[in-house]
């Protein structure tokens, strides 16, 4: 290894050093959990403006198909009448109407489809982000400091709600194998 590799390695590290000494730990964790929490909105809002727009391919996937049971009915008379002018332009507009009500059918799948992926990645992220926060309570608690929701008001309910302790954890592990005991017996 040459003395410039080495230099810049020494270097490199004497800047991360200094840069570690400046860095406020608990501010970066507060940044880094409202830069998530603004991401989870984020994800949500997107969430809520596909639905809106699901609703809206909805209603007019409804009106198409309505318009194609009004053609089919002016075909009927159209062709018991015995008017073929007038029967060619309905199924002209029948086909047309078809073919739109196809391709908003496929919108409208493509829409749900794309909803409940983003829907199922915002519900893990949201779990994800509630196990940080209690990692992160764990972390300021340790340190003698207040959570972090109560120093930088993450949330408005109390930590404590949802932070579970492994006693109870135990506790309801013994409940739930006494039950599955009692209830494989009498299967």
């Amino acid at each position: 290894m040459g003395i410039m590799a080495r230099m810049v390695r020494i270097w490199k590290a004497d800047i991360h050093g200094f840069m570690d000494r400046f860095e406020d730990k608990d501010r970066l964790l507060r940044q880094y959990l409202l830069e998530m929490k603004n991401c989870l909105h984020q994800k949500g809002a997107q969430v809520q403006e596909l639905e809106e727009r699901a609703r809206a391919l909805e209603a007019d996937l409804k009106a198409r198909e309505h318009e194609i049971g009004k053609l089919e009915k002016d075909l009927a008379t159209a062709l018991r009448t015995q008017k073929d002018p007038i029967a060619r332009l309905v199924i002209r507009r029948h086909i047309t109407q078809q073919k739109q009500c196809e391709r908003v059918q496929h919108q409208y799948q493509a829409l749900l489809d794309e909803q409940k992926q983003l829907s199922e990645r915002l519900e893990d992220q949201c779990f994800r982000y509630e196990i940080l926060k209690a990692k992160a309570d764990r972390f300021l608690q340790s340190r003698g400091q207040k959570t972090v929701h109560e120093r930088f008001g993450l949330i408005d309910e109390k930590p404590d709600v949802w932070v579970v302790n492994e006693n109870e954890i135990e506790m309801e592990l013994i409940h739930r194998k006494e039950q599955f005991a009692d209830n494989g017996a009498t299967a």
